[in-house]
């Protein structure tokens, strides 16, 4: 598992890569071994999915009968979603990509697109974890957590339009790929393992 100062010099290409700078892939480890190994950015995120955790245990106790059980099982479920969430892109990126045609991008999006989740992740984390220390925030909570969203896609876009070497379109597929299915089938998926209130 990559330690802090790996994640840490991975993050800093990401950051050059946002500013529009290509020496910012440089930073990335691009090789096979180097795609492989980002995809540690998910243990690296488990804390603040933790906390979103939290919070949505809460809620979806708040909306039920008393002694409603949520406890491990609650977690796993919750786990397996973002499991579900992380993978499908990736799944459906290898299958469009001769379809496309951005198969000679694929490694470096999926590379860059695994560590960028790493800061998106303990940005969503803040809203979730303000409503858990002062519940009455939650309104707040709410429009931040939709800020971090908006700010995310953005910021997602940018990062694959460099990888694909500045196709806007390409970026703007590539995009929607990476935030629609995994937003439509986690909502699903939510229904079927009962982790909705009510």
């Amino acid at each position: 598992m990559p330690g802090l100062d790996e994640v840490l010099y991975y993050l800093s290409g990401i950051y050059l890569l946002l500013k529009q700078k290509q020496e910012g892939f440089g930073w990335l480890d691009l090789t096979l071994r180097g795609l492989v190994r980002s995809f540690w950015a998910f243990a690296w995120c488990l804390p603040a999915f933790a906390v979103i955790w939290a919070s949505w245990r809460l809620y979806y106790l708040a909306g039920m009968p008393a002694g409603t059980p949520a406890g491990a099982g609650f977690v796993i479920r919750l786990l397996v979603i973002d499991i579900v969430g992380w993978l499908l892109p990736l799944v459906l990126l290898v299958a469009l990509a001769r379809l496309l045609g951005y198969g000679r991008f694929l490694a470096t999006v999926v590379t860059a697109s695994n560590w960028i989740s790493v800061p998106f992740a303990y940005a969503a984390a803040l809203p979730f974890a303000l409503s858990l220390v002062l519940p009455q925030s939650a309104p707040f909570a709410g429009l931040l957590l939709y800020a971090v969203f908006g700010a995310s896609v953005v910021l997602q876009f940018r990062l694959v339009w460099m990888c694909v070497g500045k196709q806007n379109l390409l970026a703007a597929a590539i995009t929607a790929i990476y935030v629609l299915p995994p937003m439509i089938v986690g909502q699903e998926l939510q229904r079927i393992l009962g982790m909705l209130p009510g």
